[in-house]
């Protein structure tokens, strides 16, 4: 069966869990989903992201700072 793009990427599981539009370049996946580079960011101060940087509260991704603030 042919799909749409959004579909298609949705059964593949490369839709980007920030924006949930298909992602076709450079993904970030951290927390079992993937992302854009530019929607992986801090769930409460938005500041962007990399891979190693955040801490998780709630299947949420922090910053440290953000994170320290709130659950520390």
């Amino acid at each position: 069966l042919p799909y749409c793009e959004t579909h298609y990427h949705a059964k593949r599981g490369s839709l980007c869990a920030g924006c949930s539009k298909p992602i076709t370049g450079r993904c970030i996946t951290a927390m079992f989903k993937k992302f854009h580079p530019e929607h992986f960011v801090c769930a409460f101060c938005l500041k962007q992201l990399n891979k190693g940087t955040f801490k998780e509260q709630n299947d949420k991704p922090y910053c440290h700072q953000c994170f320290d603030k709130l659950f520390g």
